[in-house]
């Protein structure tokens, strides 16, 4: 009678712990990429990589669900193993052609826990120099066309989470 009451005991903690190691991830373990503003944090879903005839395509998510914002204060990326590298500044035109116009930014980083880091890109902060980036890209109006992407390396892949900024008043 022991025994089976000790076999009935393990079985049932055997079941409960696949049961929460097949669960779901948290969503905060969605949110692996963030993009933070002077007002709100908004995940960067959508990336995209480079293909062979050296065009970009979005590979995970859609444009429409790419963000827009106003201004920025920093990204904190969060996703073990990726590494970020830079800020690319393009137009749309590198989604059709390799010759698209494109402006690598630097960036700083700062641990913020174990496999966080925050991404700090101080030429995105001034709106005159965003503005300066849209002009060198040939959009000098910004808008829908002009794309800011992170890019993150792990081992021999590279991936790209875009965004758009949007042209200051003047």
């Amino acid at each position: 009678m022991d025994a089976n009451r000790r076999s009935i005991k393990l079985s049932a903690a055997l079941t409960g712990l696949v049961v929460v190691l097949a669960a779901a991830p948290s969503p905060a373990q969605d949110t692996g990429v963030l993009l933070v503003t002077e007002t709100e944090q908004i995940p960067l879903k959508t990336y995209a990589e480079f293909m062979r005839a050296g065009i970009l395509r979005i590979t995970s998510g859609a444009i429409k669900d790419i963000p827009t914002i106003d201004t920025f204060r920093l990204i904190r990326c969060s996703i073990t193993g990726w590494h970020p590298v830079a800020v690319l500044a393009a137009s749309e035109d590198l989604f059709k052609s390799e010759y698209a116009e494109r402006r690598q930014i630097p960036i700083a980083l700062r641990p913020v826990g174990v496999t966080a880091v925050s991404v700090r890109v101080a030429d995105l902060e001034q709106p005159a120099r965003v503005a300066e980036l849209h002009r060198a890209i040939g959009r000098p109006e910004g808008g829908e066309e002009a794309y800011f992407f992170l890019v993150l390396t792990s081992g021999g892949i590279t991936r790209y989470y875009p965004f758009r900024m949007s042209q200051a008043a003047k």
